[in-house]
């Protein structure tokens, strides 16, 4: 365990990192900043990107934001494409997943899809990801199309905003360094270099037309966008005053015990959770609870390592709208929580375990094993009771409107163990149904397992569960007493 967890800590040695409080014991592994870390990524260990002690100078960033390229404009939105690449290091290592929050360019709000194919970094040469970035700008957010006009016309931009690096472990790397993931927050605050158009004068005049026409107040594509700002503004307090009191931001902890040596490790998972009854109770996504039973890492540690999932270290929290989640040492504030050890929340009722048997290969070690494991789909229920308090429960729409091909909106808590308030952000989605489920076109943020899809009108037509997948909310419907 000893040279292994050397062998870690010199691949980490490439960010240049120095991390302010170390864990002992880590050799300079530190627990996240609540305040920074997305919440799928809560319980990593981090390897921050600090001031270098002896110079006072801001070290080397370790991504290469290459360029900016155009992809796509019409009357709703402008796609780009963010070429990226990740320097040389000293140990090859795979990363998992790259995570973006609050980026904007020149000031505009830019959505930047999660990247989720792995990669492998190289100790000799930079290498690039395997596909650009997907980023948009979507104009009905905007009070102004001046920013716009400004963007499509210049050849840099400044990208700001925050990433996170997920280096994907070993079980035994995972065991050596006490965490089930490993994490680089990274800030972006670059200029790129934009290639709008690519030289390319016919598809430069039918761009400028669009970005004209919106720019004129007097147009018709002009007023319509401007109606389309109005109505998300009136559509979005409308589903604000309806979802928002039934919303709760769940924080389920569990540990890991060796019955041998009675030795714990703790890991945790965060999602959403809705009130559906007048009395308190709450649905949300049984992975979000159990979610030992669906992760193929976990179950592997534990079939690996003959652990066990410690009895006296299960702990399920329920924050409301509003409610502290962060106190002001950014350590989780359990005081606004209805917890389980409080005997303020319980679990009343999951869908049934039909575990199934998976094959699966550890990606560094290469050693197979066969688990038992949940499978995704209508099973993945669970309800919740909440004690005390004035509930507000979410309408549920009837079967007919799941898979409509009406705009959704999904109301959860993404990455919401990076706000010291538990603040649900809405996110309009398009869902299509594909046999039992309603697939989105991107896949889910962390956090935001469990969170209700609304139509327009406030009513659930499903739950979202994992990747890119929401239940229909009829399936549910027997598990709600």
């Amino acid at each position: 365990m000893r040279s292994l967890r050397v062998v870690v800590l010199g691949f980490l040695a490439f960010l240049n990192a120095i991390p302010a409080n170390p864990v002992p014991g880590a050799a300079g592994l530190q627990a996240p900043s609540p305040a920074q870390l997305p919440s799928e990524l809560r319980g990593a260990k981090v390897y921050k990107l600090s001031e270098d002690s002896k110079s006072g100078q801001t070290l080397e960033n370790p991504v290469i934001y290459r360029d900016i390229s155009y992809q796509d404009l019409n009357f709703e939105r402008l796609a780009l494409n963010l070429a990226v690449s990740v320097k040389p290091v000293d140990r090859a290592a795979m990363v998992q997943r790259v995570f973006f929050q609050d980026v904007r360019v020149n000031g505009v709000p830019l959505h930047v899809e999660t990247f989720d194919k792995p990669f492998k970094l190289s100790k000799s040469e930079v290498v690039d990801l395997p596909a650009p970035l997907k980023c948009s700008i979507v104009f009905a957010e905007l009070d102004s199309f001046k920013p716009v006009q400004e963007i499509v016309n210049q050849d840099k931009l400044l990208v700001t905003g925050q990433s996170y690096i997920e280096v994907k472990l070993s079980a035994i790397e995972k065991i050596a360094l006490r965490t089930k993931q490993l994490v680089i927050p990274s800030p972006v605050y670059e200029e790129v270099p934009l290639h709008m158009f690519s030289d390319s004068p016919l598809l430069k005049m039918a761009a400028s037309k669009i970005v004209d026409t919106l720019a004129d107040p007097t147009s018709t594509a002009a007023l319509a966008l401007a109606k389309k700002h109005v109505e998300k503004l009136r559509e979005s307090k409308a589903l604000d005053s309806l979802a928002r009191p039934g919303l709760y931001f769940l924080y389920c902890e569990f540990a890991l015990t060796d019955p041998k040596t009675k030795a714990q490790e703790k890991f945790n998972q965060t999602g959403t959770g809705f009130v559906v009854s007048a009395d308190g109770k709450l649905l949300t996504a049984k992975q979000v609870v159990q979610p030992w039973k669906f992760d193929p890492a976990i179950a592997f540690l534990m079939q690996r390592y003959h652990l066990e999932i410690a009895p006296d270290g299960y702990k399920l929290c329920a924050w409301p709208v509003g409610a502290s989640v962060l106190s002001a040492d950014g350590k989780l504030d359990f005081q606004p929580a209805l917890c389980t050890d409080k005997q303020a929340l319980k679990i009343l009722k999951t869908g049934p375990d039909q575990p199934q048997a998976q094959d699966y290969q550890d990606p560094d070690s290469g050693e197979r094993a066969a688990l038992q494991l949940e499978p995704a789909g209508a099973n993945d229920f669970a309800v919740l009771q909440l004690r005390g308090g004035d509930y507000h429960p979410l309408t549920l729409a009837d079967a007919t409107q799941a898979g409509s091909g009406s705009p959704s909106v999904l109301f959860g808590f993404p990455f919401g163990l990076s706000h010291a308030l538990a603040v649900p952000n809405p996110s309009l989605v398009k869902a299509s149904l594909e046999g039992t489920t309603l697939n989105l076109e991107h896949t889910l943020n962390p956090g935001e397992s469990g969170a209700p899809l609304l139509t327009p009108e406030g009513k659930v037509v499903a739950l979202a569960a994992g990747a890119n997948h929401c239940i229909p909310i009829e399936a549910a419907r027997s598990l709600i007493p």
